[in-house]
């Protein structure tokens, strides 16, 4: 521990400049800043996420039921197959509906479909699993989004501190050279 230490900057070297020094603590207040930031950033998008999937998952399975039904027409799209579906709905009526879908159909077959007000469909209710996978993969961004840019902020640093450390380096070395040595 005491040798990462001394790599970050924190000890009493006389050889390190205050340069370095200041370099460091603002860094270290970078990190900090970037972790305080992305962690409440990451918790508030991702609850609003995780909410608005959960009204999605509740909004899909009570309006969609499943049935299942005939395939009366296809009729081949450039990507797709545009589908017409014939079924008979719980009050007896025979119903039809058309949906895109890329899985190979033919006329006759049966499939089953999920009918809602908005129409036919081929895919089920959104499923919980799927909530959690878009929570994760939103939380995860807004973590990326955030160390990004706090981590561009101490590239910039570290630049101008280089640039500031060349230059009194420079002036160190022609003031070196003005001495005169020997005799």
């Amino acid at each position: 521990m005491d040798r990462r230490r001394r790599s970050c900057g924190f000890d009493r070297n006389d050889l390190r400049r205050g340069i370095d020094r200041w370099q460091w603590s603002i860094g270290l207040i970078l990190l900090m800043a970037g972790a305080a930031v992305a962690s409440v950033a990451a918790v508030r998008v991702s609850g609003a996420i995780y909410e608005s999937g959960v009204r999605t998952e509740r909004h899909e399975a009570a309006v969609f039921n499943a049935t299942d039904a005939t395939v009366v027409k296809v009729h081949e799209a450039s990507r797709t197959r545009g589908v017409t579906v014939s079924w008979v709905a719980p009050n007896g009526s025979h119903r039809t509906g058309s949906y895109e879908t890329w899985h190979g159909a033919s006329v006759g077959d049966h499939v089953r479909v999920w009918v809602g007000p908005a129409g036919v469909r081929e895919d089920p209710p959104r499923p919980h699993a799927r909530t959690i996978g878009d929570t994760t993969a939103y939380a995860v961004g807004t973590v990326a989004a955030t160390a990004t840019v706090f981590f561009c902020a101490y590239q910039l640093l570290r630049r101008r501190f280089d640039e500031i450390r060349y230059k009194r380096w420079d002036a160190a070395w022609a003031d070196f050279d003005r001495h005169r040595i020997g005799p």
